[in-house]
C-alpha cells in the first residue's frame, strides 16, 4: 500500500469518527483499522485535533486487542486548516519515495471537505490553536520519537508565525511550500538557524 492509499484509507477513518462522542479517555487509542491502515488519535485539544495514520504494526497483535501503528523513519506533519491538503501530501511523499506515517493536525474533527475558516475577529480561538498545537507536537515527539519530520501547513501566517513560535528551533525538521501545483522542501529547522 503506497501513501496515497493509505491517506484515501486514514481519511475514511477519521470521517467516520465521531470525537465529540469518544471519551478523553479513549486518547492514544486506536480508533479504527481499514485493512492494515490505523488511526489514532495523539490528542484533542479544545480546538484542534492530532491525528495518526500508519499502517498496522502486527497483525497478530489486533487479535490480541493491540493494535499499533508501525514505527517509520519519517512522519508527515500535515496543519490542516484552510484546504484539505492530505491527498497532495501523499502524491508528493509517493513521488518522493518518502515512505511516512501521517500525522493530521486540523480544527475539523470529521476531516470533512467543508473546510472550518478561522474568524479573525477572534482572537482567543487562535492563540487557543497555538496553545492545542503545542500540546499536539508533545504528543507527537512521544508517538514518533526521533522520526525525521516533515511539515506541511495550510494556515494563516499570523496563525503559521503562531505555532513557529511554539515550535522553536530545538528540533529539527523541513517545512515545505505549495507553489500551486506541488510541494517544494522550503527551509531546514535546526538549533543552527539560532545563530
Amino acid at each position: 500500500m503506497n501513501i496515497v492509499e493509505l491517506a484515501k484509507a486514514g481519511m475514511e477513518i477519521i470521517q467516520q469518527v465521531e470525537p465529540g462522542v469518544k471519551s478523553a479517555t479513549e486518547v492514544t487509542t486506536s480508533l479504527a483499522t481499514i485493512g492494515t491502515v490505523v488511526v489514532k488519535v495523539l490528542q484533542k485539544g479544545r480546538n484542534l485535533y492530532t491525528y495518526l495514520v500508519g499502517k498496522r504494526k502486527d497483525e497478530e497483535a489486533e487479535e490480541q486487542g493491540a493494535v499499533e501503528i508501525a514505527p517509520k523513519a519519517d512522519v508527515a506533519v500535515l496543519v490542516d486548516i484552510n484546504r484539505r491538503m492530505l491527498q497532495d501530501v501523499a502524491h508528493y511523499l509517493d513521488g518522493q519515495d518518502i515512505d511516512a506515517n501521517l500525522v493530521i493536525v486540523t480544527n475539523d474533527p470529521a476531516y470533512t471537505d467543508k473546510v472550518r475558516f478561522l474568524d479573525a475577529q477572534a482572537p482567543d480561538e487562535w492563540e487557543e490553536l497555538v496553545q492545542d498545537f503545542n500540546s499536539a507536537i508533545g504528543a507527537i515527539k512521544h508517538a514518533v520519537g526521533n522520526a525525521r519530520l516533515h511539515f506541511f501547513l495550510s494556515t494563516p501566517v499570523a496563525l503559521a508565525f503562531g505555532l513557529g513560535s511554539v515550535w522553536g528551533t530545538v528540533d529539527e525538521a523541513t517545512v515545505y511550500h505549495w507553489d500551486g501545483n506541488t510541494y517544494q522542501p522550503s527551509m531546514r529547522i535546526s538549533r543552527w538557524l539560532r545563530q
